[in-house]
């Protein structure tokens, strides 16, 4: 019986297929991707090219040139992260050497990339038809005291995240203990540093009381860049009702994460039960139980792109549609909804928005208008600060 569905569902393909571009949503979906600017707030593709090379197309992972551009790209935010591991060990080298690597890649695809130093860099990348990288960081380790966050800006940095899964000395992490009660006094220092230098303080993965004491501090519009809806999915990672609204109050934007694990309860419910047993087996087997993990994670439950809009469409009906944008997390999640399995796909993420009613204007801001709303407003205030 299952071959047989199987061969029905091949048999099937190419009238799907062919409904699906004769569908005149799906024509205006190709027309909207192709001119709109398409910001991806979170893409740890630096990680990615510190083993592989991202220019040439791959038969893995969500991130490439070819696909990027295939898939109408105009800005994805490139993460410099560090492992907590460094934290106390030359966090800073390891940060400059993820740098290096996109600095790299720009130069060698100097004809189809640039690096944005302002949002002018992003219109003027799409005018041209290139691609534009946006330097940010999660675990802001690498920048070992604020003074030096000045350096960081004249080398790209847009926007950061003070920590990531564990609580380091600048904020409690909403996956870890708390020990600050929310940011540190020098995460503190932190953010007033990043507001007079232009920098986006961006509230995901940190703690709900760092993530609300950031949001307060900073002048310049927050942003989560890579989370989503905890009405909808109870994880640690999402945020709360009250915090889309900080956010929203001061005219910042939420990145909708594409991992499954944060999209769907059924899953991530599964999910748990999976990391008990990895644990489990890692006493067992040691490494090998990375693999073993790795096969049972076929046989978790599916989100779908339908997933994403579910949560982009809860927080444009809780605040409005400008404060909702994209965040995939690519190249730093395990598994993705089908239907948007890389970067070569967010047609198929408009085409839902268009069948849930969402119009071209709101889509566009979805996309990356929203942010780069917040990134020229970050950027005025740093012209307006620093006059030289």
């Amino acid at each position: 019986m299952k071959k047989i569905a199987t061969l029905l569902l091949i048999l099937l393909i190419p009238f799907l297929l062919f409904s699906q571009q004769t569908d005149p949503l799906w024509q205006k979906a190709e027309e909207i991707v192709k001119n709109s600017i398409i910001i991806d707030a979170h893409e740890d593709v630096p990680t990615t090219m510190l083993k592989e090379n991202v220019s040439v197309k791959r038969t893995k992972g969500h991130f490439d040139l070819p696909r990027a551009f295939l898939g109408g790209l105009t800005a994805p935010c490139f993460a410099i992260y560090t492992n907590h591991r460094y934290d106390n060990n030359h966090p800073a080298e390891q940060g400059l050497h993820a740098l290096e690597k996109v600095y790299e890649f720009a130069y060698q695809n100097k004809d189809r990339v640039l690096i944005a130093y302002s949002y002018k860099d992003i219109l003027r990348a799409k005018q041209q038809g290139k691609m534009a990288i946006i330097i940010t960081m999660e675990n802001s380790t690498p920048i070992e005291n604020p003074s030096q966050l000045l350096i960081w800006k004249r080398l790209g940095l847009r926007m950061a995240i003070l920590t990531h899964m564990k609580t380091n000395k600048y904020s409690d992490s909403s996956t870890d203990i708390e020990k600050w009660g929310g940011l540190s006094p020098e995460g503190k220092e932190m953010v007033k540093r990043m507001n007079e230098l232009g920098i986006l303080v961006d509230v995901s993965h940190l703690s709900d009381k760092a993530a609300a004491q950031a949001i307060e501090l900073t002048t310049l519009p927050p942003v989560a860049s890579h989370s989503c809806v905890r009405a909808l999915n109870n994880v640690a990672r999402n945020l709360p009702d009250d915090l889309i609204k900080a956010i929203a109050a001061k005219d910042g934007v939420i990145g909708i994460n594409f991992f499954p694990v944060f999209l769907s309860e059924k899953v991530s419910k599964e999910w748990e039960k999976l990391m008990s047993r990895y644990n489990e087996l890692r006493e067992k087997y040691g490494e090998n139980a990375r693999e073993i993990i790795r096969q049972e994670m076929k046989n978790l439950p599916k989100a779908t792109v339908k997933d994403v809009v579910r949560h982009i469409k809860y927080i444009s009906n809780l605040v409005g549609v400008e404060h909702v944008g994209l965040g995939s997390d690519f190249e730093g999640i395990s598994f993705t909804p089908e239907g948007l399995e890389d970067v070569a796909m967010f047609k198929n993420l408009v085409y839902e928005l268009l069948k849930e009613g969402f119009t071209e204007e709101q889509i566009k801001k979805i996309l990356g208008e929203n942010f780069l709303r917040v990134f020229k407003k970050a950027d005025e205030a740093y012209w307006k600060n620093n006059a030289f």
